[in-house]
C-alpha cells in the first residue's frame, strides 16, 4: 500500500504484511453486542475503542526485548454482525462465528474476541469447544460478579448469568469476585466445578493462590475470560458496575502469566464490559495493552524459538 494511506483500523495499527490472515498467528474478533447491561452502559463500543486506543500501544515490550507483535502477526477481523431477536439467539452466532475462524485454513493460533458485554462469553467458550472438544477444557474468569445467575431479568443469557452458562460446558476458576446474591454463593458452594477466589484474597501480596490456578490450569485446554470490572476502578472506571476493590495492573499480568505458562493451550480468550468514558483514554489503553500482553505471552516464546 502507498506511503500516502494510513493503516487499516486494525489492532496496533499493524501494516498489511504483519497483519494479514496467512501471516498471522493472533486473530482479534470484535463483537459490538449490548443488550441485558442493567445499569451503565456503553459497552457495544468497547471493541472500537479498544482498537483506536491500541494504535498507540508501542509494539516494542521490554519483557520480551523485542516487537513481538510483528513476529507472530495479528489479524482484525470485521466486527461481528449483531442479532437482535433474543442474547440467546446472538449467543449461537458468537458460537458459530467462534467455530469457523478457529477452523480454518489458514486460521488463528491465538483468538481474541472484544466485547461487548460478558453475555458473549458462553458462546466463545461453546465454540471453542467444538473445535477442541471439552475433555479437558477449563475457564478462569476475572471479574467483580460471580454471574453465576441462572436467570437475570428473564432471560438466562444475561451477562450476569455469564458464568452458569459457561459451567455447563466446562469447569470454572474465578479471581476477584467481590459481589454476587444469596442464591449464587449457594450454587457456588454446592457445586464441584466452581472454585473463586475472592478479591480481598486475590490483592493479598505474595499471592499464594497463584499456585493453586497453576495446578488448575496445568495441561490443560484454557478459556480466559477477562471483565474489566474485575480490576480495581481507580484503574479501569469505564464499566457498567465499577465494584471497589479489584485486581491491580500487576496481579492482573501475574494471572495472565500463570495461565499462559501453565496451560497447555489457550485457544481463546476474550476481554468483555469496557464502556469508554468521553475525554478519559486510559481504561481504553489498559484493555489495549492487557490484549497485547496476553497475545505476547502466548505467542512470543514460540516465535523466539523459531527465529
Amino acid at each position: 500500500m502507498s506511503d500516502l494511506f494510513q493503516p487499516p483500523p486494525n489492532f496496533m495499527g499493524l501494516p498489511e504484511e504483519l497483519s494479514g490472515p496467512e501471516r498471522s498467528r493472533a486473530w482479534l474478533l470484535p463483537v459490538p453486542y449490548e443488550a441485558t447491561t442493567s445499569y451503565g452502559a456503553g459497552t457495544r463500543d468497547g471493541p472500537a475503542a479498544i482498537i483506536a486506543a491500541s494504535r498507540q500501544v508501542e509494539w516494542y515490550d521490554r519483557e520480551f526485548d523485542r516487537e513481538a507483535c510483528a513476529e507472530y502477526g495479528i489479524h482484525t477481523l470485521s466486527p461481528l454482525a449483531l442479532v437482535h431477536t433474543s442474547p440467546e439467539h446472538m449467543i449461537q452466532a458468537v458460537e458459530a462465528a467462534v467455530t469457523e475462524v478457529l477452523s480454518r485454513a489458514p486460521g488463528p493460533e491465538v483468538l481474541c474476541v472484544l466485547g461487548g458485554e460478558h453475555s458473549i462469553s458462553p458462546g466463545v467458550v461453546r465454540g471453542l469447544a467444538r473445535v477442541h472438544g471439552a475433555r479437558d477444557l477449563v475457564c478462569v474468569h476475572v471479574d467483580a460478579h460471580a454471574d453465576l445467575r441462572d436467570e437475570y431479568e428473564g432471560s438466562p443469557f444475561s451477562h450476569a448469568c455469564a458464568a452458569r452458562r459457561i459451567l455447563e460446558t466446562c469447569p470454572i476458576f474465578q479471581i476477584g469476585v467481590r459481589n454476587l446474591s444469596e442464591k449464587e454463593e449457594r450454587f457456588r458452594r454446592g457445586s464441584k466445578r466452581v472454585r473463586t477466589v475472592f478479591a480481598e484474597k486475590a490483592v493479598e501480596p505474595g499471592g499464594r493462590w497463584l499456585a493453586d490456578l497453576g495446578r488448575f490450569v496445568h495441561g490443560k485446554t484454557v478459556f480466559l475470560t477477562v471483565d474489566l470490572d474485575g480490576l480495581d476502578p481507580s484503574i479501569m472506571p469505564a464499566v457498567g458496575t465499577p465494584e471497589p476493590g479489584g485486581l491491580s495492573w500487576a496481579r492482573m499480568l501475574d494471572v495472565a502469566r500463570v495461565v499462559c505458562g501453565k496451560a497447555r493451550r489457550v485457544p481463546a480468550f476474550d476481554v468483555v464490559e469496557l464502556a469508554p468514558i468521553p475525554g478519559m483514554r486510559s481504561p481504553d489503553f489498559l484493555a489495549a495493552s492487557l490484549v497485547h500482553k496476553i497475545f505476547s505471552l502466548l505467542l512470543s516464546t514460540r516465535s523466539a524459538k523459531r527465529r
